[in-house]
């Protein structure tokens, strides 16, 4: 008798532990990125209300944090023990030259997610195809906002090294997406597939609006290096 219930305390124990583990609501999203002339390569995403994280899956010690309250960008590398701060600055650029952006779209039928249908667009600028698009109007509305917010602070940093830019390496395209229009593909929903000017493909395999993110999902190493991107800048 006294074994058995030894047993049960054994196994009740770790159970009550996992039970009271603090967690965050939170959506998980699973990609496949796949580069010109490379193996395709497997992504996640998780998105709570104060934060997003983005990295290769469940044993990555490499991650990116975007912290959504003050618009701060972490970007931890684990072999190196070291995260780089990316602060949010404001759009303070101006484009060099006209750009001109304009959406295609056709009534090509593709098959929806769930419930949400998806359509494919063109998103050009000065008459380039910068981004083939296919989105889902309505998907994870939660999850958009959040990119919006993570895009739209990369805009700010890419802003302060366009002077330094040759003007050969600033392409119409390159300028409305990664600076002047950041955040135009996810304007017609939750971007399924996306293509862009180098062909570099991001495709959405799986996700959970269910899913529970744990406390160390959204947490910093308190022992690691910090260093602001303004101070790499200056080396």
């Amino acid at each position: 008798m006294v074994k058995r219930l030894l047993l049960i305390v054994v196994l009740w124990l770790p159970a009550m532990f996992a039970c009271s583990t603090p967690t965050t609501p939170a959506t998980v999203l699973y990609f496949v990125e796949h580069e010109p002339g490379a193996d395709p390569n497997r992504t996640r995403m998780i998105v709570t209300a104060g934060f997003l994280r983005m990295d290769g899956g469940a044993d990555d010690v490499n991650f990116l944090l975007f912290d959504r309250a003050d618009g701060t960008i972490y970007s931890v590398t684990g072999g190196e023990r070291q995260i780089l701060v990316i602060p949010p600055r404001p759009m303070d650029a101006k484009p060099t030259a006209t750009l001109k952006n304009e959406v295609m779209a056709d009534n090509a039928v593709f098959p929806s997610v769930g419930t949400f249908k998806v359509s494919h667009f063109e998103l050009r600028t000065n008459g380039k195809r910068c981004y083939e698009l296919y989105a889902a109007a309505g998907l994870m509305p939660e999850v958009v906002a959040a990119l919006r917010q993570y895009h739209t602070v990369l805009a700010g940093q890419q802003a302060k090294t366009l002077p330094f830019t040759p003007a050969e390496m600033q392409s119409p395209c390159g300028l409305a997406n990664n600076i002047f229009s950041p955040a135009r593909h996810l304007e017609h929903g939750f971007p399924v597939r996306l293509v862009d000017m180098t062909g570099r493909t991001t495709e959405l395999v799986d996700f959970n609006t269910e899913f529970r993110a744990t406390a160390a999902m959204l947490r910093l190493p308190g022992d690691y290096q910090r260093l602001s991107i303004d101070a790499l800048r200056s080396r």
